[in-house]
């Protein structure tokens, strides 16, 4: 094939939009489309270069072609990779370091997605890690190491290319119907995603994994056995090319169409869109080759776009970690235009002298003529890694919900000795003879927390001696979620929370609630947002997200009182945000607004006044809204929201009689 300029122009085409997807900016919110595009580029030039060795030696050297990615591909990651953690070290918070510390050896082994989706570490986390892209260099990486045997395998046992095209896409066809069936959730009629992969994001799986994004790099590979115009020396006159060129143009305009609308978290994303993205790659692909496409090959090939697109790895590697670090993240164009001025200038000076001396050979060269050399940077080196390994095995995991003073639960302060209101108050003054005596309190439950990133603050830092009133507690919460598996919570300070990573949360609590007498239902720190679901907002205590709400919350319900177990809706306390380190989300206005609070517990209200006495709303300690003291202690809440253990006991000493009460019903 030779060197083909127009697909280095394809892909500044593709990191360009990537960038600008990374910096958060709305207009480009379905840029991610741009992956299937380097996949299938990535299929396609892998595939090419395994055609053209078998044609011209009839074998493939596997050695030399693993060596030649290595060099291509390993110097700019490590490099990446040790400037970043070194930064980190220094400079980097708590949460970074735990970060650092969990991703980088799966990083080191190209596996990164892997450990995303079974790290539990959703991609859409509102603290992201400084190697979250790396992801897409895992499964490129994970594909080079198995496509060549495949391919030895395929070309060895069919020898008619058309066959060996047809598998391709195929299997290309199965991997897009399975990523639907995943993006179903059930609606299907096949049924939802099977058991095998309960606990398992389903977006994140769908998103990171291997198997279902290998559909690009699949067809990529059927294209380069399909498509080889360079072989004929007529290719320049075809006719194909009146064609190929609007054709062409048509496809990159839909793209774009695409990088500004489409949401990677929608559900049509997996169900066809993906499938629709690889199309239309492939075709500016067939034409960014084809002789005869001489319009869209020339745009294709302007020297600008061209180096743009010979420096793409390294932008890609270098533009996030530098992003995550300046802030450039969230749709601001100041903060991008620094992150990228940074980005162009490591990213060169990388290329310059770690990527292209490595990639042509010239590190081999020095090795085999090297003079002796001093051991100063050698021993430097060294103890710069042994540093570093050091630095990073002995870290902590951090938890900002971990901390703070403890406290001891006085059992005594509960209340046991009422009875369960039977809901007949005139059933105390009626002269007719009761048919059933009510049942007595107890004194001990089995208690199961469940909601979202407060129900878990309260589940992990539950005062001493708790156990004396509630000897088992379960933690069924789902940090991040409130009762939406779609959707996003959007704060006037730039955060936005979505909340598809909450997909399941309805099994979740009742998973965690399953076995215990009674469950307490933690939720409001995410419900007083707007919310934009398709491109829709939702205002905040409209009629539209308040009855939204309203439905969402009874599915939870219902889930828990299917398992047997009463429901508890906790009253939200009224907050008081503030900015701290390791939060994850800076102090949210819309936290600190008690009216929108007040709104929110008028929705616990109404929902659990709709069921018998199994469900009841539980009034929390008043001191959150009346004692300014203690609503602003951050012994009692770190950050103003989320409990450690003093607050926990002015909680539980506060509902744990109501708790019993219901558990007796």
């Amino acid at each position: 094939m030779g060197y083909q300029p127009g697909l280095d122009g394809l892909r500044a085409f593709a990191v360009i939009s990537i960038l600008l997807y990374h910096a958060g900016f709305e207009w480009m919110s379905g840029a991610f489309i741009s992956i299937d595009l380097f996949f299938l580029l990535s299929g396609f030039l892998i595939t090419a270069l395994l055609l053209g060795e078998r044609e011209k030696t009839d074998r493939i050297d596997l050695g030399q072609f693993w060596l030649r990615r290595a060099r291509r591909l390993f110097p700019a990651l490590f490099a990446m990779l040790l400037a970043v953690s070194v930064w980190i070290a220094l400079w980097g918070s708590a949460e970074q370091v735990s970060q650092a510390k969990r991703d980088i050896p799966w990083a080191l082994f190209y596996v990164g997605n892997w450990g995303q989706i079974l790290g539990d570490t959703p991609y859409f986390a509102p603290e992201p890690s400084m190697f979250r892209h790396l992801w897409t260099l895992a499964v490129e990486e994970q594909w080079y190491l198995i496509w060549p045997l495949a391919f030895i395998a395929l070309t060895r046992r069919f020898h008619s290319k058309r066959t060996i095209v047809g598998i391709l896409v195929g299997v290309a066809v199965v991997v897009w119907l399975l990523m639907a069936w995943f993006a179903s959730g059930g609606s299907a009629p096949l049924g939802g995603p099977p058991a095998t992969f309960e606990g398992v994001d389903r977006t994140n799986f769908m998103y990171l994994a291997t198997i279902t994004r290998s559909g690009s790099l699949l067809v990529g590979a059927a294209l380069a056995f399909m498509w080889r115009p360079w072989r004929s020396p007529r290719a320049a006159d075809a006719p194909v090319g009146r064609y190929l060129d609007p054709l062409a143009a048509g496809a990159a305009a839909l793209l774009v169409c695409i990088f500004a609308s489409a949401q990677l978290t929608a559900t049509y994303t997996y169900q066809w869109l993906i499938a629709v993205g690889t199309m239309l790659s492939a075709i500016v692909v067939m034409a960014a080759v084809h002789p005869a496409a001489t319009g869209f090959g020339r745009i294709m090939s302007m020297p600008w776009l061209v180096a743009i697109g010979k420096r793409s790895y390294g932008l890609y590697l270098w533009s996030w970690p530098i992003s995550v670090i300046v802030g450039a993240t969230n749709g601001s164009v100041v903060r991008f235009i620094w992150a990228m001025l940074i980005s162009v200038v490591v990213s060169e000076v990388v290329y310059q002298f770690i990527e292209t001396p490595v990639r042509k050979g010239q590190l081999g060269q020095w090795w085999n003529n090297r003079a002796p050399i001093s051991m100063a940077p050698v021993a430097g080196g060294a103890l710069l890694l042994v540093s570093l390994l050091t630095f990073y095995v002995s870290s902590d995991e951090f938890d900002p919900f971990v901390g703070g003073e403890t406290a001891t639960f006085d059992a005594a302060a509960v209340d046991t000795n009422t009875s369960t209101d039977t809901g007949n108050d005139d059933a105390a003054t009626s002269d007719a003879p009761a048919t059933t005596a009510p049942a007595l309190t107890p004194t001990t439950a089995t208690l199961a927390i469940v909601g979202d990133s407060q129900a878990n603050a309260l589940a992990i830092n539950l005062p001493d001696g708790i156990g004396s009133t509630f000897p088992t507690v379960y933690n069924g919460s789902v940090p991040g979620c409130s009762v939406y598996d779609d959707g996003t919570a959007r704060s006037e300070v730039d955060v936005n929370n979505n909340f598809v990573v909450c997909q399941g949360w309805q099994d979740d609590w009742a998973y965690g609630a399953r076995g215990a007498d009674v469950a307490l239902a933690v939720i409001g720190g995410w419900d007083v947002f707007d919310v934009v679901v398709d491109g829709q907002t939702l205002p905040f205590a409209s009629p539209e997200l308040d009855d939204r709400f309203k439905q969402e919350l009874r599915g939870g319900i219902d889930a828990m009182l299917a398992e047997g177990v009463n429901v508890g809706l906790l009253e939200q306390a009224c907050m008081r945000p503030v900015s701290v380190e390791g939060a994850g989300v800076p102090a949210l206005p819309e936290r600190g607004d008690d009216a929108r609070v007040a709104h929110v517990n008028g929705l616990l209200i109404e929902v659990a006044d709709s069921y018998g006495p199994e469900v009841a709303f539980i009034d929390g300690p008043e001191e959150w809204c009346t004692d300014d003291v203690i609503a602003n202690d951050l012994n009692m809440r770190w950050d103003g929201v989320h409990v450690y253990q003093p607050g926990a006991k002015l909680i539980m000493e506060a509902i744990a009689g109501q708790l019993l009460e219901l558990a007796a019903v």
